[in-house]
């Protein structure tokens, strides 16, 4: 990879390189250092280049939220709306190709793909002009809205938090060794981060010569963070099992059935180890009321320390394991709550401002059921987990747990922006899940600074996206110049090499053979730059009406209600018409 690298940028005279990789994050460290062995002359050495490594968009969200806030083009300043994904749209051309190329030699295998990417390269050629209008064309339609609500949100943040945000982010966007702007300061803990703690700890228990181990497979933490997990594979199963109803299709019957007796196996496993750690568990299975009906694997009671309680005596360090594990579980609940509950009301507003018709409606409507399995699994998640934390707290004698995690009720599963039913503008205020952080005793200032560091990234991120609109805007119309001069070029360096004296003798037939060839070529280039000239010939008046929009929302507006208008009116003609029997068709009598 470092070697494809140089020899593709090895003549460039760039200043700035934007690298685009899908593991980017562990490749870029020390490339410098291996480029210099390779190629000391190599451009990217030199003093005066900047370099921006990214990560696709398709691939970034498999990384770790540091890459995806580090490597994302949405936040990279000179990005505009690249992807990164061209590489990839080339292979899923030719992925058609796979069951015939698999049997080829390695000979015909290359020469088979060579024609085919220079057939794919020859058509994106072509293709410039309706592809770049395309992009020119969103760009425009779409770059206003997200200036005017940029400014909008602006406008309720004080002048001197606008500049202390400004200047952490410029910094950051200059070197990204500098703190990272889009991350919240105040943290949570999370479930990975107490395991590995607690791993740790059990490491250094070992090296002094403790093991409390009575298992040679499964720790006591990896017991309770194995209850944990069978606890949301039971919530999981719960809620698939309720969307089965009469009509349900055999698959996924089958998948609910497939699933539930995966688990059967696993609470098996389950129970054989608990009573290693905790031998008197086998009594309270023997106390539970025998039903008719064996209950189904999503409703069996697990006998983890917080359901225990002071039922039967155990070993407290298990219940102090399992504290640390909720505490995690706990918030980091909250965490995926917030984040759907303010892509829920996002796309609300989608739906309700721009969308109309049955499609799109019906998109955006799976879209916010996805979103609202995800709001419900990490309420039912924190609740569960709140109900062990008071449990765990009455046990170990710890105080204040019912401060720091309060009761969530239906009415405070709401976003940023959503007022408590039946509240008015006047009287709203925030849901506490937003202005809680994870301290007991939190003082006002440390509240006030957890919904501010909310606020702040919510505000980088508005920023990044107006910026990279209006880049995207200078991007393409830079690139359409830059397709026409280069077909101006081209058609005179054919007609060049038409004219040129000849290496080699050749006949007066060959000769005028090359030079019709030749024309022929500069004819090709000339017409793709007329066509494309033509096709472009409204852009600079689509910028024009982009930026005047931006500069006054009212214009914006103004465009916005005229094509809900002219969308309903459409939507009015398709609906008389359907109702409509055709003319062509006689109607049945029987009817």
């Amino acid at each position: 990879m470092d070697y494809i690298t140089i020899l593709s940028i090895q003549l460039c005279l760039l200043k700035l390189f934007f690298i685009s990789y899908d593991i980017v994050c562990q490749w870029f460290i020390h490339l410098l250092e291996r480029i210099l062995q390779i190629d000391p002359s190599s451009p990217l050495l030199q003093p005066d280049v900047e370099i921006r490594f990214l990560v696709p968009k398709f691939h970034l969200p498999a990384h770790i939220p540091a890459c995806r806030n580090r490597f994302a083009f949405m936040l990279t300043p000179g990005a505009g709306l690249g992807d990164g994904e061209a590489p990839e749209r080339g292979w899923g051309e030719l992925n058609p190709l796979a069951t015939s190329t698999c049997e080829m030699g390695p000979g015909t295998r290359r020469d088979t793909l060579d024609y085919h990417f220079g057939d794919y390269n020859w058509r994106k050629i072509v293709r410039l002009g309706d592809s770049l209008l395309k992009k020119i064309k969103t760009a425009t339609s779409d770059v206003a809205e997200h200036v005017i609500a940029h400014q909008e949100l602006e406008a309720t943040i004080s002048p001197e938090k606008l500049r202390s945000w400004t200047d952490a982010m410029i910094a950051w966007e200059l070197d990204p060794t500098n703190p990272n702007p889009y991350e919240v300061a105040v943290k949570t803990p999370t479930q990975a981060a107490v395991r590995r703690q607690l791993a740790e700890e059990e490491e250094k228990a070992l090296a002094m010569g403790v093991d409390l181990s009575l298992s040679d497979e499964v720790s006591p933490c990896s017991l309770i963070a194995m209850g944990i997990d069978l606890e949301g594979e039971q919530r999981s199963l719960k809620t698939l099992t309720e969307s089965l109803w009469d009509h349900s299709q055999d698959r996924q019957i089958t998948r609910v059935k497939l699933r539930s007796n995966a688990l059967i196996r696993r609470l098996e496993e389950w129970f054989s180890l608990l009573q290693l750690y905790i031998p008197t568990s086998v009594t309270l299975r023997k106390r539970e009321p025998q039903k008719k009906v064996p209950p189904k694997p999503f409703e069996v009671q697990l006998w983890l320390p917080s359901q225990i309680g002071k039922l039967v005596l155990f070993d407290r360090s298990l219940a102090e394991i399992e504290y640390k594990l909720r505490n995690a579980q706990a918030h980091e609940a909250l965490g995926v709550l917030r984040r759907n509950l303010q892509i829920r009301a996002t796309l609300y507003d989608i739906k309700d401002r721009w969308l109309r018709g049955q499609g799109a409606n019906t998109r955006a409507l799976n879209a916010l059921s996805t979103v609202q399995a995800r709001i419900a699994a990490a309420r039912d998640e924190y609740r569960q987990a709140r109900t062990a934390l008071l449990a765990l707290a009455d046990l170990l004698g710890y105080a204040n747990v019912d401060r720091e995690f309060l009761p969530l009720q239906e009415k405070d599963i709401r976003s940023m922006v959503e007022a408590e039913p039946g509240l008015g503008e006047t009287r709203r205020t925030l849901s506490w899940i937003w202005r809680r952080v994870n301290a007991a005793d939190a003082t006002e200032e440390e509240t006030q600074e957890f919904v501010a560091e909310t606020i702040r990234v919510e505000w980088g991120k508005s920023r990044a996206r107006a910026q990279r609109f209006q880049e995207e805007i200078d991007l393409v119309q830079e690139e359409m110049n830059r397709t026409l001069r280069f077909f101006v070029w081209k058609a005179a360096d054919w007609r060049r090499k038409g004219v040129a004296p000849r290496t080699k003798p050749t006949s007066a037939d060959h000769a005028e053979g090359l030079k019709a060839y030749a024309e022929r070529q500069a004819v090709l280039c000339q017409s793709l730059h007329d066509m494309f000239k033509r096709q472009w010939a409204d852009v600079p008046s689509l910028v024009k009406s982009a930026r005047d929009e931006a500069a006054n929302p009212d214009l914006f507006y103004r465009r916005k209600q005229k094509e809900f208008e002219r969308k309903s009116k459409k939507g009015d003609k398709a609906s008389v018409s359907d109702s409509m029997p055709s003319s062509s068709v006689a109607p049945d009598p029987l009817d």
